[in-house]
């Protein structure tokens, strides 16, 4: 009876030990909660920018006092990136705490100079998710990107998260990367890794007033410009719209986009692109790889400008056979920029290394020279699958009356 009463004492002493809370836990008015991080370069040390929330503009139950809903601390500098945010203490009231991070800029300077210790370090913070995006600042700053407030959006951080899922899921040419993603590239020999560009549209001094955000028509914007190319972990240049584009439609990034054909008789028509899916296959020819990228897609006519009648099937026939060169092309010119920065973006090493490891183990130490001389052979399969309620464009009407 003894023996089982000091056994339930120490049951108790136990199951009470372990409903005393989180060891580590931190209090709301103990912490500074960081939206976003911007990351620059200076010489030889490290400029860190950081967004945090200003949480008594931001609660529901404020009317708003005037203030801005953020602050944007900014050129804290150290020699690494450990260093410089934990010497932003001495501008912020309480320890920054990064677990809720959105989106992370990086300065296109230090991009170009390289973001491998930059990686590392954030991926050794345990307190930082995976999941936040990481964008390059073109022909900027990272601090200077932070400090747009943007309407529509409190925070601008939201807008910017946001608008990049929109914008890959309904234009197509931006791409959603996570730190996750990015250090897998990195260390993978065979794809080298894209990020986003975002650009600030306008003066950097109107857009960090709150004039900014009370304006019908802001002066500054933040606006997502094409996709940023690294070999290895160095900015090597940036692709264009198309090219953009053509890097998700190979990489089967496309949900959806629009796409401008031209008529027979002049003037243009946009098909709605609704679905695309993709295969990339390496084969080995005589010893040496070679790539077919094979795209379906289905599309709808969204818009006619011209006087076309879509009730035959010639014309759609005719249709779909530009559309099918249309992609295609788009494809070829992304392939051709990246070929030109020796950057194999779209993952056709690991194509290789799926096809024939044996082959891939001889080539990966110099696969930036097999790259370029890489034969890709594209295949693309596209139909149009309505063309809206009027078949016979209205516009044809008109011309005949005339």
């Amino acid at each position: 009876m003894l023996l089982r009463k000091w056994l339930l004492s120490v049951l108790l002493i136990l199951t009470a030990a372990a409903l005393t809370g989180c060891w580590n836990r931190k209090e709301l008015n103990e912490i500074s909660i960081a939206t976003a991080f911007g990351f620059d370069k200076d010489s030889e040390q490290y400029n860190v920018s950081v967004q945090l929330i200003n949480a008594t503009e931001i609660s529901a139950s404020n009317s708003g006092g005037g203030r801005v809903p953020v602050i944007t601390v900014q050129k804290s500098k150290g020699r690494t990136i450990f260093e410089s945010v934990r010497a932003m203490t001495t501008t912020t009231p309480r320890k920054i705490y990064s677990s809720h991070l959105r989106i992370l800029v990086i300065g296109e300077d230090l991009a170009r100079e390289g973001i491998g210790k930059v990686l590392d370090s954030l991926s050794r913070d345990h307190e930082l998710r995976t999941d936040f995006y990481i964008i390059v600042a073109k022909g900027g700053s990272a601090s200077d990107v932070l400090k747009i407030l943007t309407p529509l959006e409190k925070l601008p951080t939201d807008k910017m998260f946001s608008s990049l899922k929109a914008s890959q899921k309904s234009w197509g040419v931006t791409a959603k990367v996570d730190l996750h993603q990015l250090i897998y590239d990195l260390v993978d020999q065979g794809k080298d890794p894209v990020l986003s560009g975002i650009r600030i549209i306008g003066d950097v001094k109107e857009g960090e007033s709150r004039a900014n955000l009370s304006s019908a028509s802001p002066g500054t914007m933040l606006k997502y410009e094409s996709l940023a190319v690294f070999r290895k972990d160095k900015l090597a240049g940036w692709l264009n719209a198309r090219q953009s584009k053509g890097y998700n439609y190979i990489r089967g990034n496309i949900s959806s986009t629009i796409i401008r054909l031209p008529c027979p008789k002049g003037d243009d028509l946009a098909v709605e692109l609704i679905h695309a899916s993709h295969k990339i296959k390496a084969k080995i020819v005589n010893g040496k790889p070679e790539i077919q990228v094979t795209v379906r897609a289905e599309g709808n006519v969204g818009e006619v400008e011209c006087a076309m009648d879509l009730g035959t099937n010639e014309a759609i026939a005719l249709l779909e056979k530009e559309l099918n060169g249309e992609i295609k092309a788009t494809m070829e010119s992304a392939i051709a920029r990246a070929k030109g920065y020796k950057a194999d973006i779209f993952g056709f090493g690991d194509a290789v290394h799926r096809a024939d490891y044996r082959l891939w183990n001889r080539l990966k130490d110099h696969w930036t020279d097999e790259f370029v001389r890489l034969p890709v052979h594209i295949t693309v399969k596209a139909d149009i699958r309505r063309t809206g309620s009027v078949v016979e464009s209205f516009l044809e009407r008109m011309e005949e009356e005339e």
